[in-house]
């Protein structure tokens, strides 16, 4: 564990895949403003209760692509769909074009 220090606040970093910073519950009440300036910058701080991980603070950007829905071709005409009021499943004409293009895989020649 490595000790950092950022004025009178102390942020601990676990030396992992890559660094994750950690912050006690009462250290987050303290300095909430300086973990919000972190946050903003695209790091997750990692609260932690008697050394332990209770839970993890991210910033607004970050949470929102992880509740944002993937945009795969298939989502997007599901919702496209659903928004024009029509049936959002395929019809079997779209399913067997789909699956015939997914089979026929791309040409390659090594000349």
């Amino acid at each position: 564990m490595v000790d950092i220090k950022k004025g009178s606040m102390t942020i601990y970093s676990h030396i992992m895949k890559d660094c994750m910073k950690t912050s006690t519950i009462a250290d987050a009440k303290t300095h909430l403003t300086k973990l919000i300036y972190h946050l903003e910058s695209g790091e997750a701080i990692h609260l932690t209760r008697h050394g332990r991980p209770v839970a993890v603070m991210l910033s607004e950007a970050n949470y929102q692509k992880l509740i944002r829905p993937s945009s795969t071709l298939f989502s997007a005409i599901e919702q496209w769909r659903c928004e024009n009021q029509t049936d959002a499943a395929f019809t079997e004409t779209e399913l067997h074009t789909l699956r015939k293009e997914s089979a026929m895989g791309r040409e390659f020649s090594w000349e």
